[in-house]
């Protein structure tokens, strides 16, 4: 994987095993490493389908379940659009994290969702109807923001305080917010 890949893959578990901690402190059933695993494997085959012209997300979750590694498949699978049922339902799922974390991350840096799109639209919105999917996209993930941060006692741009740390940094809400 080319540099800036990783750099972003680690950036993305950084943010997902930081709100997971947050979250299971207040009383959230996650599984933490199943996060971090996640995050830092998601955009693993993106080169490779890029160069194909496959969704890279498809092509992450094909490697995973070939290799029997079926809940970092699922995440990976849905680190770009959640399944429906996921995105309306009240618990917060793994797969809900890692795809909120790398929505977050623009490159290697923790932005807000509005600089995150903003960038995706230029990037990637190279049709109206491409322009509209990022749009309602958006809207979902605000959604989504919400609801996770309603649980904590931080607001979303907390997690800006992560950018000082180097993305391989492993940090817990307790070594911030003591």
């Amino acid at each position: 994987m080319p540099e800036h890949i990783v750099a972003h893959s680690l950036r993305v578990a950084q943010v997902g095993v930081f709100i997971s901690s947050y979250l299971k402190m207040s009383g959230e059933d996650l599984d933490i490493g199943l996060v971090e695993a996640g995050g830092l494997l998601h955009d693993i085959t993106k080169m490779d389908s890029i160069h194909a012209g496959e969704n890279h997300a498809l092509s992450a979750f094909r490697l995973f379940r070939t290799l029997g590694y079926h809940e970092v498949a699922d995440i990976v699978r849905q680190h770009v659009r959640l399944d429906q049922d996921i995105r309306h339902d009240t618990r917060i799922s793994e797969a809900l994290i890692v795809n909120y974390a790398d929505k977050r991350v623009k490159h290697s840096s923790i932005v807000t969702l509005s600089e995150r799109f903003e960038d995706l639209l230029i990037r990637y919105g190279t049709t109206p109807e491409r322009r509209e999917t990022i749009r309602r996209l958006h809207d979902e993930v605000t959604e989504i923001e919400f609801n996770i941060f309603k649980k904590l006692d931080i607001g979303f741009t907390g997690l800006n305080d992560l950018n000082v740390l180097e993305p391989s940094a492993r940090v817990k809400p307790e070594d911030i917010y003591k």
